[in-house]
């Protein structure tokens, strides 16, 4: 059942049926936010009473940001597509400069008819006029309609001033930037008419750093994409943040090519460990240096030990536990390959999706770590010391990462990752700390068939020193 495009759903058969856009008939004038005329979309009138409804499977959803200047509509819009689209949806932001326009719309609805189905309107939509117009071509498409509406206490709104001020600052310096923005703020104060509850699904945002002032509240809220945006927009938007994250120091386990288990750390892992510590405020570090303000480990000694002479509050996470291999915990590639050949074949054709046995999948992984990410989200300065496979699921929300190409995302060994908020956008660095250790990334190989060669099967796997079975025994796996 498809109803993402003209298909409507009637609400006394509820079976998805074709029928054509209504043809807009009007047209109205709405002034933007720099006191200029602009034309704005020409929509036909709701028909209230044509018992006709979105889809609620499959529908698209537009979302409009509501909200006088600088009350952190544009944060918050692109901390919502970011995520949803880390969740696997196709999400996309679309700026402009007061109300949408006739063009915006068409742009919507050519990225709907591409497959996407989230659509975030940032602009001001002050009156209510601007609004119902959204409204309107929203009832004419089918498609769900949600209103986001902003405001902050008056210390938020100073701070997204300044901030503001600054980005603009670089933009042109001969501009009073601040005087500008604070006028614009009391020429737009009187237009604004609050979203009524008359208006549909609605969700109120008032903005605040400080948790115990920020609060959300939702009417008519309903199904999976509108409650993971209220989610997100349950925790404050931290303007500056920065986390640490790395894997855990080489392991055991690395050296000899297993996957999973429980290893400790080898001698070079432990190197590193002393590396990381002086880098982040333990011995031997610089007066300057950075210091975490919280470090979450998981469960597993190889990242307990890669902390522990790193000063600061720690917490180990389950969640935060490396992806489940299942029948495959402590085997090394070749051994899969020899014991589970399909499984292995299995695996390299649909990465993302694949599961071990009794164990889990990237997908399973994703929505593990989600719940560490949003915690992530309302702090800053915190070190996540944690796994191969976890740390390409997180990282694959600050690069914007597509699902599919998650788990080929690159998390060396003995590698500082830094990200740094940049606006509504984040940047990584990658800090080698030069401690020598193996090399555990494997790319996809070209044959990925069941019927495939042990050779084709294993021409990517990363070379690792062997031992004896006998000589492994010792290592505990859990």
């Amino acid at each position: 059942m498809n109803c993402t495009d003209t298909h409507v759903v009637s609400s006394s058969s509820g079976h998805c049926a074709n029928d054509a856009a209504a043809e807009a008939v009007s047209a109205a004038d709405a002034e933007d936010g720099n006191g200029q005329r602009s034309r704005s979309v020409p929509v036909a009138a709701a028909k209230p009473n044509s018992g006709l409804k979105p889809c609620p499977l499959r529908a698209p959803l537009v979302v409009t940001t509501v909200g006088l200047p600088c009350r952190g509509k544009s944060l918050a819009s692109h901390k919502v597509a970011r995520h949803l689209s880390w969740r696997g949806e196709s999400a996309k932001v679309f700026n402009v400069e007061s109300n949408a326009t006739a063009d915006t719309l068409h742009e919507i609805s050519a990225f709907f008819k591409e497959g996407n189905n989230v659509a975030i309107i940032d602009g001001m939509h002050l009156t209510r006029s601007s609004r119902q117009l959204l409204i309107n071509f929203c009832a004419e498409q089918l498609f769900h309609h949600l209103l986001i509406e902003f405001s902050c206490n008056d210390q938020c709104l100073r701070e997204n001033i300044d901030d503001t001020v600054k980005f603009y600052h670089q933009l042109d310096q001969n501009i009073d930037w601040e005087r500008r923005i604070k006028e614009n703020n009391e020429r737009l104060t009187p237009r604004f008419e609050p979203c009524s509850p008359l208006e549909g699904p609605m969700i109120t945002v008032n903005n605040s750093e400080d948790p115990m002032f920020h609060s959300v509240t939702a009417r008519g809220v309903r199904g999976s994409i509108q409650t993971n945006i209220l989610g997100v927009l349950a925790s404050p938007v931290i303007r500056q943040q920065t986390f640490y994250f790395s894997r855990h120091g080489e392991s055991e386990f690395n050296v000899l090519g297993r996957i999973g288990g429980d290893a400790d750390l080898s001698p070079r892992g432990m190197k590193y460990a002393e590396r990381l510590a002086r880098q982040l405020g333990g011995p031997g570090s610089a007066p300057d240096c950075p210091k975490p303000k919280l470090i979450w480990t998981s469960e597993l000694r190889r990242t307990i030990r890669t902390v522990q002479n790193i000063p600061g509050p720690r917490a180990a996470i389950k969640d935060l536990n490396e992806i489940n291999a299942g029948i495959c915990e402590g085997l090394t590639y070749e051994e899969i390959q020899e014991r589970f050949p399909q499984e292995f074949a299995w695996r390299d054709q649909d990465k993302f999706k694949y599961r071990y046995p009794h164990g889990e999948s990237y997908l399973d992984l994703l929505q593990r770590v989600d719940s560490v990410v949003q915690a992530l989200l309302a702090n800053t300065d915190v070190l996540v010391v944690s796994h191969q496979a976890v740390l390409r699921c997180i990282m694959a929300y600050f690069k914007g990462t597509k699902p599919d190409d998650v788990p080929y995302i690159n998390v060396p060994l003995h590698t500082l990752l830094i990200v740094r908020s940049y606006g509504y956008d984040f940047k990584v660095e990658t800090v080698p700390l030069k401690v020598e250790c193996v090399d555990t990334y494997r790319i996809q190989p070209k044959n990925c068939s069941t019927s495939r060669t042990t050779a084709d099967a294993l021409t990517t796997v990363p070379a690792h020193f062997d031992t004896p079975l006998s000589q492994q025994m010792p290592t505990t796996i859990s």
